[in-house]
């Protein structure tokens, strides 16, 4: 039976766990902000918003925004549908996104973020002549654990749970990496040469259907 390493909270199917030893061993911990904490950083003037996680449209579900959402990942945005969020644009990748409101005259926007968020997004907006007013309202803290079990597959859903197993874990060249996206595979690519895969359509479904995939070939 093979063996996976889930390095974050993550909700799979029966079928799993009768085909593979599965573990789950969270490598960090995200504080959402209560919204009440961040709220009158909003600029009463902006009705164009930047979320690029579930975890910014969780922290925002309280509060009521007027205007277009510009969004990476559609499990980001099926959070937001569920708050009758008016999305103008979703892709997989921000780089993708940069460029579709490139093609707009909106000149402000705030970016709902994390403390580790990463900064591609708005330093190229800025670049661009684009104000852009980033809110903090959630935090990614590592929570590394040192790993004594040989797995055969290893799952990384964002560069920072990859950062924070590294730090106190080496990865056996053998090891199979799945990730959730190019971004995070790129941040494993950093550590070494390894068997890296993604999945085209960064969903939770797709990953799941990719791991049975790659980890019986």
């Amino acid at each position: 039976m093979k063996r996976i390493l889930f390095t974050s909270s993550f909700s799979i199917p029966d079928d799993y766990e009768q085909e593979y030893e599965i573990d789950y061993i969270p490598f960090i911990y995200v504080e959402i902000y209560p919204y009440y904490e961040f709220i009158k950083q909003i600029p009463l003037d902006v009705d164009s918003f930047i979320v690029t996680s579930k975890n910014s449209a969780k922290a925002i579900k309280d509060i009521e925004l007027e205007g277009k959402f510009f969004v990476v990942g559609k499990s980001t945005a099926k959070e937001l549908y569920g708050q009758n969020r008016d999305i103008a644009f979703i892709t997989n990748y921000a780089e993708d996104l940069l460029e579709r409101m490139l093609e707009t005259d909106i000149k402000k926007y705030v970016f709902f973020k994390g403390n580790l968020s990463l900064t591609i997004l708005p330093d190229a907006l800025r670049k661009n002549g684009v104000e852009v007013v980033g809110i903090e309202c959630y935090k990614t803290l590592l929570t590394p654990h040192k790993i004594d079990k040989q797995y055969d597959a290893i799952v990384f859903t964002s560069p920072s749970a990859v950062r924070s197993f590294s730090s106190m874990n080496e990865i056996p060249q053998e090891t199979i990496i799945f990730t959730s996206g190019k971004t995070t595979a790129e941040t494993v690519s950093t550590l070494g040469e390894y068997k890296i895969y993604y999945p085209e359509d960064t969903t939770k479904e797709s990953l799941l259907e990719l791991i049975k995939k790659k980890i019986n070939d």
